[in-house]
């Protein structure tokens, strides 16, 4: 599989450039097009890992999509792909991400369940071709083919079947409404099943970026300490590292994992000692530097990490989900997450009495659906709507429905 070229860059919609000089590229244009859109300002809203409201140091949806995109472009210049293309595409991965984090994923799913389900990537395709608004000659952003299929990391259709077959968990791909779309994607492109050049190199830029940047934030949070390191891992740790390293060909005995982390632990006070209040930002830089910059083609064809630090990044990855994304401290935050988008999902689901409560245009979506008697379609307007909140917007819109006293006229929905 080769780099995407410019020269070849196609969109759903033909467009003409207007008047006045236009010097950009047509991946530039669609970056450009992400960063402009109302998705992408939600961001800022919407929880990574810490919940947006427990302070301005810990890392959002968009700052992780930013350092994802910076990340993601050292990485294309060493790799002789297009910058620009692979910049937009990591903007844009996280667009479909729910509020609540990972949380509000999995509920959204458990109420689309029997109506095609939900899923973020997924989600991420249906903002960018059908829920953002730019022009009325076309529905979504019309972005190029290659950066649609950019954001395709799962080339897999979520119908029936699929739900069926993993009846306790997220199915990854695409909506069976969304399918005929992604044919045409991967026709044009030419990539077929297989994640893009691009793709594959934003989804190891995303990796490194989350299993870095979460530590340096679970550090700050006091959530994971240097002791912690150093104890033996959970046998869930273990199993967990193992699983993903099986899928890649890896293995990797208990004693060479508590090694690492030990390592990490020893580099840790080392630089306290000698950087105190740097130790964190020169730790995360230096491990940062050390994974982008082993980014290659394998032997396998795939673009990623040498072995031994993709060994690293699951490593860190899976303890971290350990310490700190099942920590109840943060779990507990995201059960009251799950409650809030269950109630406003009956509350908005009440047939013509709930479309007074929602924004006009998925008002007018929501009674289509209800006049024609199609209930996914009806189900998936309340859906796309949960999905856009930010985390915030989520909390007050629960206020204004259910806290007496909560909400104002003047507030804009």
């Amino acid at each position: 599989m080769t780099p995407a070229r410019v020269a070849e860059a196609i969109r759903p919609t033909p467009e003409s450039k207007g008047d006045g000089p236009d010097r950009r590229s047509e991946f530039e244009r669609d970056r450009a097009r992400i960063i402009h859109s109302a998705a992408f300002r939600r961001l800022q809203g919407k929880t990574q890992v810490f919940g947006v409201y427990e302070g301005d140091f810990f890392r959002t949806r968009l700052t992780h999509s930013l350092e994802v995109s910076q990340i993601a472009k050292g990485i294309a210049l060493n790799l002789a792909a297009d910058p620009d293309l692979v910049e937009a595409i990591s903007l844009a991965h996280d667009l479909g991400h729910p509020p609540f984090g990972h949380t509000g994923e999995a509920v959204l799913h458990e109420l689309m369940r029997t109506h095609g389900g939900f899923e973020g990537n997924a989600q991420t395709l249906r903002v960018l071709t059908r829920l953002e608004r730019k022009h009325n000659s076309y529905t979504g952003l019309n972005l190029t083919y290659q950066t649609l299929d950019g954001v395709l990391k799962y080339k897999t259709c979520i119908d029936e079947a699929a739900i069926a077959a993993v009846p306790d968990g997220l199915v990854k791909g695409v909506y069976a409404d969304d399918w005929p779309l992604v044919e045409t994607v991967m026709r044009w492109t030419g990539t077929g099943r297989q994640r893009s050049f691009e793709c594959q190199i934003m989804d190891v830029a995303d990796d490194i970026a989350y299993s870095v940047h979460d530590l340096e934030d679970s550090l700050k949070a006091g959530l994971l300490t240097a002791a912690d390191f150093r104890r033996l891992p959970p046998a869930r740790v273990t199993r967990d590292v193992h699983l993903k390293l099986a899928a890649k060909g890896h293995t990797l005995s208990e004693a060479t994992l508590h090694h690492e982390l030990v390592r990490i632990a020893d580099r840790l006070d080392a630089l306290e000692r000698t950087a105190g209040k740097a130790a964190r930002k020169m730790l995360t830089r230096d491990m940062i530097h050390e994974f982008a910059s082993s980014v290659t083609i394998q032997a396998s064809g795939q673009i990623d990490a040498a072995p031994a630090n993709r060994i690293r990044i699951e490593i860190l990855k899976a303890f971290e989900s350990y310490h700190v994304i099942c920590n109840p401290r943060v779990t507990s935050l995201g059960y009251k997450g799950k409650e809030v988008l269950r109630r406003l999902f009956a509350a908005l689901d009440q047939g013509r009495e709930s479309i007074g409560l929602l924004p006009e245009d998925y008002g007018e979506d929501y009674e289509r659906a209800l006049t024609d008697g199609n209930e996914p379609a009806r189900k998936r307007v309340i859906c796309d709507f949960l999905a856009n909140m930010t985390d915030s917007y989520a909390m007050r819109f629960y206020s204004r429905l259910f806290v007496p006293g909560q909400g104002s006229f003047y507030e804009i929905l």
